[in-house]
């Protein structure tokens, strides 16, 4: 599989798996299996290289080992956490009528959510 294959999208990997010839067929239970599959393939997919993130946590003196489950983890916790934030800085965008994020949106979402208030002042 080339790189660029594996940086797509999920929405993409979805568009090509309805005109496969499986599902043409008819045969339901090849393609139940199969979507089952690509599910499972989809949700071990990272939009973050995980090769970074590892050497990111092995760059901290107190961690030795790290497990590919571990990076794992650390790399989805990552992308949820910048998904969120950009949508509630987008929110912030957008309720001042602008059409690009600046700086200040990101910050604005650091005093009215507690869930960042660790970051307040960053």
């Amino acid at each position: 599989m080339s790189a660029q294959q594996e940086q797509r999208p999920p929405a993409a990997a979805d568009d090509e798996e309805e005109d496969s010839p499986m599902e043409d067929e008819g045969d339901e239970g090849e393609a139940g299996e199969n979507q089952g599959q690509s599910n499972s393939d989809t949700l071990c997919r990272t939009r973050l290289p995980l090769s970074r993130i590892k050497a990111l946590m092995k760059s901290d003196p107190d961690v030795g080992i790290t497990s590919h489950e571990a990076a794992f983890l650390v790399c989805k916790a990552t992308e949820m956490f910048i998904g969120t934030l950009s949508k509630l800085s987008y929110t912030k965008t957008h309720m001042a009528k602008r059409k690009t994020l600046q700086k200040k949106d990101v910050e604005a979402v650091f005093p009215d959510c507690d869930e960042y208030s660790f970051l307040d002042g960053t």
